[in-house]
């Protein structure tokens, strides 16, 4: 039978064990834990230094972004069948459930298919998620250009064997005030794992 000191005893070390455990649980950091975000905020990659349109005929450029939130960067297109219309649905129900972190958030797409996205469709396109979303457009050269700073590979759209094919990456990209990139979702990302993040990285970047 075991004494009464030793019960205490046991107890006692249990205790100090689920302590230790809750210390190390609290002490983590789930942006450097997360296997969906590739964190950059160590060494942030430089704002790319093209030059692209608004969908309101403005000049803007990736250092244009607000000073005092994040923005999140997507490049994609707006007859995209799966990838880009999910994404940024996924961005949408993410900042939904952000609660009061969405507001260090800012949104923008930039256009992989310029000649088809012109700024009234691309326009209507992004209201069906959220009036707020923010569009810019360039030339096919350019928008690859950028896409490349950001390490986004994209692809000028071609035609081949009948079929308009446009080829972008599907990482969503956090820039951080001046346009640097401080991280990246991975594609296909769900909602719920990205909302869980953005509370931490708007603490943590801004």
């Amino acid at each position: 039978m075991t004494s009464r000191p030793r019960q205490a005893a046991l107890r006692g070390l249990a205790l100090c064990a689920a302590l230790a455990l809750a210390t190390a649980c609290s002490a983590a950091d789930p942006v450097a834990e997360a296997d969906h975000y590739m964190d950059l905020s160590d060494d942030p990659m430089a704002a790319s230094a093209t030059e692209l349109t608004t969908l309101d005929g403005d000049p803007w450029g990736f250092t244009d972004v607000a000073d005092d939130r994040l923005t999140l960067l997507f490049f994609g297109y707006t007859s995209c069948p799966d990838v880009c219309p999910m994404t940024m649905a996924e961005i949408d129900l993410a900042l939904g459930q952000a609660g009061e972190a969405a507001d260090a958030y800012d949104v923008v797409m930039v256009s992989t298919d310029p000649a088809r996205d012109t700024a009234e469709q691309m326009r209507s396109w992004l209201d069906r998620f959220d009036p707020s979303f923010q569009g810019v457009r360039g030339d096919v050269d350019t928008t690859v250009e950028a896409a490349r700073d950001y390490g986004i590979a994209v692809d000028p759209p071609q035609e081949a064997e009948g079929q308009y094919l446009v080829t972008h990456g599907g990482r969503i990209v956090v820039l951080l005030p001046g346009g640097e990139a401080a991280g990246m979702f991975d594609e296909g990302t769900e909602a719920d794992r990205i909302a869980a993040l953005l509370p931490e990285l708007a603490e943590t970047l801004l």
